[in-house]
């Protein structure tokens, strides 16, 4: 068991139940569609259909989400926190931040701190510098005779 979900599970949470948790304890209404809340999980990918269901069906039970129709779309469910579900994400939210800081902070020194921040910024260049090249050629040109103009960048 990872030192994460050994940490949780000291407070009777899975580590599947503070993904869904966190998620919607940042969004600004704690709502979110059910399908936008499994594709921002970290766990998502792992989860089957039904294991999903049973997830959230136990979560339900234990009074930490609550599911209603999408206000958007009638064939799909938003999934919200509870008041319960907020008390619970709050609670223990300071000892993940603690997890943090003592499993991935911690070990690290003053120069290492230097270099990770260096190299991290050299791959968000490299990553936006790449995304730039692909939004530019995904752009319409204007061809022979044509009077059509590039799009304008957003």
């Amino acid at each position: 068991m990872s030192r994460f979900a050994q940490d949780l599970a000291d407070l009777d949470l899975t580590l599947e139940e503070f993904d869904v948790l966190v998620h919607l304890a940042w969004t600004p209404d704690g709502v979110l569609p059910l399908r936008q809340l499994v594709t921002s999980m970290v766990s998502g990918y792992q989860l089957s259909r039904s294991g999903l269901t049973r997830l959230l069906d136990r979560m339900e039970r234990d009074g930490l989400i609550e599911r209603t129709l999408s206000r958007e779309d009638r064939r799909q469910f938003d999934v919200s926190i509870s008041d319960e579900g907020r008390q619970v994400f709050d609670r223990v939210w300071p000892g993940h931040l603690q997890g943090i800081q003592r499993y991935f902070s911690e070990p690290l020194t003053d120069h290492d701190v230097t270099v990770l921040k260096r190299v991290l910024a050299k791959l968000i260049r490299a990553n936006e510098d790449q995304r730039a090249k692909d939004r530019a050629s995904t752009q319409p040109t204007a061809g022979r005779g044509s009077t059509a103009l590039p799009l304008a960048h957003a």
